[in-house]
């Protein structure tokens, strides 16, 4: 019976998650030093949020906090993308929180704007804290200096390329959209087609067309008021004519076949968009940085990445990237917060960052001598100081809808039919206009 009632109540405060404004939490008082985190470390310290199957580096994060507290055992609590936030919420809310949330930096506002967040600048050296990549610590902060999360690595939305392929064909990196569907149709007279990617779940991969475009044709910022919602997206609006045209490209590439695997490609899901990728079947796929530890693990040939191209030749493109952030939730209990401190202490740990750049991810703290960093990754890790990566620029941060919208709907419901451009454009915009109430 007891079980059964917490499954109602889980529903109830799932349901109750859109308005939800969380109140408790622990009193931090005003310029509170570090050295007055007390506590010991919990016997079991829970992270909730992991999408999967924990990767090599949570995996020595957890090896490194067990050796320093042999009496505390890290769990894992795992979930899957689309219910992430839900049981993260759920939990808090409950009464009940995991001593770290794992969560995207350029939507852990959905978290710290609720007051489910707990401001961890007063548990850390400012010289611990200027380690931090500042582009990659910018989506944690607070408009008053808090610091409601911390990052320990980041992936952006690139394109990998198969090396062996564009050399066997003499192509050179596409700049533009002319030169990319050049390569598409000379692949198509040989049975292979341009790219794949995952448009099941993650269709902002390819969104990320829109960022230059946006930044040149309407004006530096753009990318970045459409994601906070203060730019409108509507059909004869300038940002929603420039996505229009990037969704209009996409289509030409979809209608000419390009797109693996043909009429069905807007139904790709992660593991058919890589093994195509892996399987010589495209030359290109759409996907996130950290992908690259897949490729470089399934592909038998060379991978490289690239910007995105833009429309005309000499336009900058820009992508988004996306911290992997821990928080503290705001009601966690001493030996929680402690025990959330030393974990996070340890992730950003020259040890612990070392296994990030070893398992092909980019880590939050730049300045260690890092080792057998792969040429792939270390051109992946300059896009950070060359200003083409900016954080919190993908509109998933808007809102959960927006969020799912961007990821499964943006490209598929035009290209499939079950919307039109206008109708795609409208309903971004009512969502744009519906997280703007919803904030105020």
């Amino acid at each position: 019976m007891r079980s059964r009632q917490n499954i109602v109540f889980c529903l109830i405060v799932a349901a109750l998650l859109p308005v939800l404004t969380f109140s408790g939490g622990v009193k931090q008082e005003a310029g509170a030093s570090k050295k007055e985190v007390k506590g010991v470390a919990p016997a079991k310290l829970i992270v909730s949020g992991i999408v999967g199957n924990p990767g090599k580096f949570l995996e020595k994060q957890k090896e490194l906090y067990q050796k320093a507290n042999p009496l505390s055992v890290v769990e894992w609590v795992t979930t899957d993308t689309n219910t992430r936030e839900q049981v993260l919420k759920t939990a808090i809310a409950s009464g009940d929180p995991p001593a770290i949330g794992y969560y995207w930096g350029t939507r852990v506002n959905s978290f710290y704007k609720n007051g489910m967040c707990l401001d961890l600048k007063s548990y850390f050296d400012q010289a611990f804290i200027d380690k931090i990549d500042k582009s990659m610590l910018q989506p944690c902060l607070g408009k008053n200096g808090e610091i409601f999360a911390l990052p320990f690595a980041t992936v952006y939305h690139t394109t990998f390329y198969n090396k062996d392929m564009m050399d066997k064909y003499g192509f050179k990196i596409p700049e533009t959209w002319d030169d990319m569907t050049a390569i598409f149709k000379r692949l198509k007279q040989d049975g292979i087609f341009g790219f794949s990617t995952n448009s099941a779940s993650m269709q902002d991969c390819l969104y990320g067309i829109t960022y230059g475009e946006l930044e040149t044709k309407v004006g530096p910022g753009t990318s970045w008021g459409v994601a906070n919602g203060d730019v409108s997206v509507a059909p004869g609006s300038p940002a929603g004519e420039v996505i229009r045209s990037c969704i209009l490209q996409v289509k030409a590439w979809y209608d000419a076949g390009y797109w693996y695997p043909g009429k069905s490609g807007i139904n790709t899901t992660a593991d058919d968009a890589n093994a195509a990728f892996a399987q010589g079947k495209v030359i290109f796929i759409f996907n996130f940085s950290g992908a690259l530890s897949t490729h470089q693990d399934s592909c038998k040939f060379k991978v490289g990445a690239f910007m995105k191209p833009t429309s005309k030749a000499g336009m900058k493109s820009y992508d988004n990237i996306e911290p992997s952030v821990y928080f503290i939730p705001s009601n966690a209990s001493k030996d929680q917060i402690y025990g959330g401190v030393e974990f996070m202490k340890v992730s950003l740990s020259q040890e612990a960052q070392q296994t990030v750049v070893s398992n092909f991810q980019t880590p939050s703290v730049q300045n260690y001598a890092y080792s057998n960093v792969s040429d792939t990754l270390k051109g992946i890790m300059e896009k950070l100081s060359s200003g083409n990566t900016i954080a919190g620029i993908n509109p998933t941060r808007t809102s959960s809808e927006m969020q799912t919208f961007i990821k499964t709907q943006i490209f598929a419901a035009p290209l499939g039919g079950t919307m039109t451009i206008d109708q795609t454009l409208n309903e971004m915009e009512r969502l744009r206009l519906a997280a703007k109430a919803a904030a105020k």
